[in-house]
């Protein structure tokens, strides 16, 4: 699990470690036979081992976790680079990622020494720039300055070299996305599925429910900010469409399993309205540095799921836990809570991602499994270029089967929130 480098007689480890929360997210036949292990723990075991066989100059922790630690799934830690640093002395700098937010900051640890940590967010828009200065006598390392920064990627260009190389991949992808699969009557766009019904989410909730054959579909924003503008449709448009390759899962749910799990995403969601001045979304006051995938919202916009195959209302006036009111099923006939209804999902969601099958509904990390009725073998991104392919022109819509509530207080702040978070509409 570590790297020995060896530069001008200076021993430098690099210790490498994951997030141990896979299993909440990916299915179990993607990681069948192995187990994963807390990262405290496993740090301090391997900080031992290389300080024994290694006597290093330098150990630096390569972490893809963040440093937002929460547990997930019941058992699972997640997001610990920072504490991995804190508690277990010997690292020197700790570079990590994965929670998509820039950081640049020096932490002292346990044992009273400082420690940098770095973490670039995302797509590569900055990089972790280290600078190490150490003192040597008689080949022994007696100093050590160490200076960080965040540098910017923007101003340096593409590289032509790397472009000459993987022209024939380049070439071969291009030729791929660039194929059209069908049209849209009108342009869509993830903006306004955080104020209510859209045409951009109720796509993919219309699809789910045709494939699966389910009462109820759960869906989110995959992207935070994702537009495909009417007229032709490419296969690259189904990358904005749906981000990531999930599979989709139909899951056997109660009413108050399928109403609690929706409680804890509008909570994730949606900020308690105290008076019509206040947002309507649960916000950072200032736009997170380095963290262009989720604007400033306070969670990630993949884990805001609304239903389809319901009719329901959120009322933002009420604290987490009493928003969501379903009024019936969206034929019109009466929702149960104590009654079995089939649930169509991504794998994400129902593997625990986001944990609102765990946390929010109360079912346990294991027992999800047992809830699966039904997977796809393919991706959803598969299943929506099929779809479009076969229906050739799409008519994208709202569903109205959700909105928030009161009106009166909704409708202003929902104004005021999403010129906050990009602006001002374009007349």
């Amino acid at each position: 699990p570590y790297e020995v480098l060896e530069r001008e007689g200076v021993k430098i480890v690099v210790l490498g470690m994951i997030t141990p929360a896979i299993p909440v997210w990916l299915s179990e036949n993607l990681w069948k036979g192995l187990r994963f292990d807390d990262m405290e723990e496993t740090a301090r075991r391997w900080m031992k081992i290389i300080r024994e066989q290694e006597k290093p100059d330098l150990v630096i922790g390569m972490f893809h976790a963040g440093q937002d630690a929460r547990l997930m799934g019941g058992k699972y830690r997640e997001n610990t680079s920072v504490e991995v640093a804190c508690n277990v002395p010997g690292f020197d700098i700790v570079l990590m990622g994965h929670d998509h937010a820039c950081e640049c900051k020096r932490i002292c640890n346990i044992a009273g020494d400082s420690v940098l940590v770095m973490d670039p967010a995302s797509n590569g828009l900055v990089v972790s720039n280290v600078d190490i200065t150490l003192k040597l006598h008689d080949g022994k390392v007696i100093g050590k300055k160490i200076d960080g920064i965040l540098s910017d990627t923007k101003d340096y260009g593409v590289s032509k070299e790397f472009m000459q190389r993987f022209a024939p991949e380049y070439e071969a992808v291009r030729n791929f996305v660039s194929k059209k699969i069908g049209s849209f009557t009108e342009t869509i766009s993830t903006r306004p599925a955080y104020f209510g019904s859209s045409a951009f989410i109720d796509l993919i909730h219309e699809l789910q429910l045709a494939i699966s054959g389910a009462d109820i579909s759960f869906a989110a924003p995959l992207s935070y900010d994702a537009e495909i503008c009417k007229g032709d449709i490419f296969v690259n448009d189904m990358f904005n469409l749906y981000k990531y390759e999930n599979m989709l899962y139909t899951m056997r749910l109660t009413g108050k399993e399928i109403r609690d799990a929706l409680e804890m995403s509008y909570g994730l969601w949606t900020n308690w309205m105290k008076s019509p001045d206040d947002h309507i979304l649960l916000l950072r006051e200032k736009h997170r540095e380095g963290a262009t995938d989720r604007g400033s919202f306070k969670n990630f916009s993949f884990n805001f799921d609304s239903a389809a195959g319901i009719v329901y209302t959120v009322d933002v006036t009420k604290p987490d836990g009493e928003k969501v009111a379903i009024l019936s099923m969206a034929d019109g006939t009466p929702f149960d809570m104590d009654k079995m209804y089939k649930v169509a999902v991504n794998s994400y969601r129902g593997n625990g991602g986001g944990e609102l099958l765990t946390k929010g509904s109360g079912i346990s990390q294991d027992e999800l499994k047992e809830r699966v009725i039904h997977s796809t073998d393919k991706d959803l991104r598969y299943y929506l270029m099929q779809y479009i392919e076969r229906k050739k022109v799409i008519e994208p819509r709202a569903l109205n089967q959700w909105k928030f509530i009161p009106e009166e207080w909704v409708v202003p702040a929902a104004k005021r929130d999403y010129e906050f978070l990009f602006g001002k509409v374009k007349e």
